[in-house]
């Protein structure tokens, strides 16, 4: 794990678990754990606690800032802690009402049914609507296979279950209110919500109002195989600024496709004005570009990533499968302009001659450029691409620095040869973004 990524990760955790601390310091404490009727109860008060303070974090984490980016090097890696972080916290709040339940499990069930059966306290009604809302949500992210835009909207309701929750939090009075409400938890508690508030608010509310996109329009649409189609676009005004390997939102103005944004990475070399993305119908939405024509008006938001290799001098290799192709070919692209002196061996698997696209363009950038070499990688030829085949090709794995996007299977088998051959992780360089 880099160190810019290990902050990140490092400002989450003591965030998270800053309440935790404070019941145990301000609160009551390890000395009031001691019956099995105190030890639920007080886990679960703690479930509650660090799993809110999470499920504010993620709203924060969704907003696509530019110095949450920074703090983990990456927005791909941002999008990585969101998923975990969120499906923590869903794991700790629904231990929340369990916890609270099995103190009174089973001597007294009528006092158990208050926790799980809406009542005349509200204060509860709260919470059981949060949890119930919080549970149908996650379940469409996590077992559903319903469309994108269809569960993108569903996401947003995620808010409102969050106001729920922070209802519930500070109406409900528990051991946490008559404890700590002198203390610093419940201010803590404000400052979290307001985050997790804040947080959901810029997202729906604030960020297409205060951040107007780049306008760009549809100049050519290509064919490049059965399946993957270049699309390349022309800014309206200014043109945005970007390296080679970033990855831009893209939302298209088509009466037959929705305007909800999606990511793409970038396929052209950096901060050439015409941008051009590579697609694969892979999901619902792609498919539906077909319905895209010249002319056709574009919004990008971005970029975003960190994957690039410009501030790195050693030898390179660069592995991709199938439509992770697309950040190499402007990186490749940049090879012709740059005179860098390190030698780059680009191994493009794909499981039949049919599915490589623009083959021709890098095999003309290797022609030109005496540091790249080009080896395309039919897996049903020669079969799954290994790090023993990288080695028989590239020779000695030392002092050089690898590249990886595509697949997870094809990236996870990689990346864990490499370590096996003793390849330090922090040169080891992945796009790990994942388009849902």
């Amino acid at each position: 794990m880099r160190l810019k990524t290990f902050l990140g990760w490092a400002v989450i955790l003591l965030l998270s678990f800053t309440p935790a601390f404070l019941w145990f310091f301000l609160g009551p404490g390890a000395e009031e754990l001691t019956s099995f009727s105190s030890i639920t109860h007080s886990l679960g008060e703690l479930t509650a606690l660090v799993g809110m303070t999470m499920f504010a974090l993620t709203f924060m984490l969704s907003t696509r800032i530019r110095f949450i980016e920074d703090v983990f090097d990456g927005l791909d890696k941002v999008y990585v802690a969101h998923g975990i972080l969120g499906g923590t916290a869903f794991i700790l709040i629904l231990f929340h009402p369990i916890l609270l339940v099995l103190k009174f499990i089973p001597e007294n069930f009528k006092q158990a049914a208050i926790y799980l059966l809406p009542s005349s306290h509200w204060s509860v009604n709260f919470g059981i609507i949060a949890i119930i809302g919080f549970i149908i949500l996650i379940s469409l992210t996590l077992f559903s296979k319903i469309k994108y835009d269809d569960w993108k909207f569903s996401h947003e309701f995620l808010g409102l279950v969050f106001i729920f929750a922070v209802l519930h939090t500070f109406l409900v009075r528990g051991d946490a209110s008559r404890d700590l409400i002198f203390k610093g938890y419940y201010a803590y508690a404000g400052i979290v919500s307001t985050i997790g508030i804040f947080g959901f608010s810029y997202s729906l509310l604030i960020k297409d109002r205060l951040f107007k996109a780049a306008k760009y329009k549809i100049v050519s649409i290509k064919k490049r195989n059965e399946a993957t189609y270049e699309i390349q676009m022309a800014p309206e005004h200014k043109p945005i600024s970007y390296k080679s390997g970033q990855f831009v939102f893209v939302r298209f103005y088509n009466e037959r496709l929705s305007e909800e944004a999606h990511p793409f990475s970038i396929a052209s070399k950096s901060n050439n004005p015409v941008i051009k993305l590579i697609i694969k119908r892979l999901g619902d939405f792609t498919g539906e570009l077909l319905n895209l024509k010249v002319g056709d008006y574009v919004s990008l938001e971005g970029p975003y990533g960190r994957f690039n290799y410009e501030d790195n001098d050693n030898d390179q290799v660069w592995v991709c499968g199938g439509i992770g192709v697309t950040p190499f070919i402007g990186m490749a692209e940049d090879l012709l302009f740059n005179h860098r002196k390190n030698r780059v061996d680009f191994f493009y698997s794909c499981k039949e001659s049919s599915d490589f696209v623009c083959l021709d363009e890098l095999r003309e950038i290797e022609q030109k450029t005496s540091n790249f070499r080009l080896i395309p990688w039919q897996s049903s030829v020669k079969g799954h691409l290994k790090v023993q085949d990288i080695i028989k090709i590239s020779g000695s794995l030392k002092n050089k620095d690898f590249y990886l996007c595509g697949p997870s299977r094809l990236k996870k088998s990689i990346i864990k040869g490499l370590i096996s051959f003793g390849v330090p992780k922090n040169r080891i360089h992945a796009e790990e973004f994942e388009f849902r």
